[in-house]
């Protein structure tokens, strides 16, 4: 086992793994032997504390949790200062050195601890390590869900570990700690914000626009709408690009290719492009990018003034 770690990335993971190597180091008398800094400590006081050793133990663990040493927003001449120590620092004490996000592989600190003790990158998840994750999770809570109704929970709470892990607690229990349904989801697991979206989305695409006004309302009560023109923009901006590469005679699968999206995923595109011209999904953009400047610029009333524009682009 290392002595020195960097674990940068998905913050669900990042904490995941101290908590592992917590457990894998089992450190007795851990108020004693067990420091976590929430905010970087002067590199000083890091070092002074390192050198210490532990009470009654093989060894002591000192975690910080924003590590700002490794990214550019720290100081470098502190990184620096860490950098020159972390070969000399006790065999008795490890330091795990955390952060949300990116390191900076060009400091020398992350350099010198590649060298001298273990890195862990977590990648911001895909949708189908989501839906891995949450089987886990399911297996975990002494209970089971298919693959194929993970991608579901996934699709409609989102891709996100710690609404996922949470999403599993409630589920497990709601289904007796057995089998996890698609109808235990359905009718149990929270909406994601985006897939809120995305119905009110399909519902004015299928001219549904009572439903879609309904269920935007009832969004609205909880969520600033500049937060939602966004994913109607880049819903739109999605059609945008089907439609001028199908009026280029584009097939489905290149269509697929240039979007990096799945076969089924271009097909429902070309679908819901289908009453709209290339020229009214291009001024329907325009139409949210100046809803968004005017709510931010205090000259139009945020929620009324998502609703027309709304409607207007989608064509009623």
């Amino acid at each position: 086992m290392k002595n020195v770690y960097i674990f940068s990335g998905e913050s669900y993971m990042v904490r995941d793994s101290l908590k592992k190597l917590k457990q894998a180091l089992n450190i007795p008398y851990d108020m004693l032997n067990i420091t976590e800094y929430k905010t970087m400590p002067k590199v000083d006081e890091l070092i002074a504390a390192c050198a210490g050793y532990p009470f009654m133990a093989d060894k002591r663990l000192l975690a910080v949790l924003d590590s700002t040493v490794l990214t550019t927003t720290g100081s470098a001449e502190e990184a620096k200062k860490l950098a020159a120590y972390i070969d000399k620092m006790p065999e008795s004490t490890v330091l795990v050195l955390c952060t949300d996000g990116a390191a900076d592989k060009r400091r020398a600190l992350y350099k010198r601890i590649k060298e001298l003790g273990e890195v862990r990158e977590f990648p911001v998840p895909t949708s189908a390590v989501c839906a891995s994750f949450v089987v886990q999770q399911a297996k975990a809570q002494g209970a089971r869900i298919s693959a194929r109704t993970a991608e579901e929970l996934v699709a409609l709470s989102g891709c996100d570990y710690y609404s996922l892990e949470n999403e599993m607690a409630k589920l497990a229990v709601y289904s007796d700690f057995n089998e996890i349904t698609s109808a235990h989801v359905k009718e149990c697991a929270s909406r994601s914000l985006e897939y809120n979206v995305f119905e009110i989305h399909r519902f004015f695409v299928q001219r549904k626009a009572e439903e879609a006004q309904s269920l935007l309302f009832e969004i609205l009560e909880f969520e600033r709408p500049e937060g939602l023109i966004g994913l109607f923009a880049r819903k739109l901006r999605d059609m945008y690009k089907t439609k001028t590469m199908l009026d280029a005679g584009f097939g489905l699968e290149r269509i697929a290719a240039q979007l990096k999206v799945k076969s089924f995923a271009a097909q429902m595109l070309s679908k819901e492009c289908d009453r709209f011209s290339a020229k009214q999904l291009r001024e329907g953009l325009k139409l949210l990018a100046d809803l968004d400047y005017g709510i931010k610029s205090g000259q139009m009333d945020s929620d009324l003034a998502l609703s027309a524009a709304l409607v207007r682009v989608y064509g009623f």
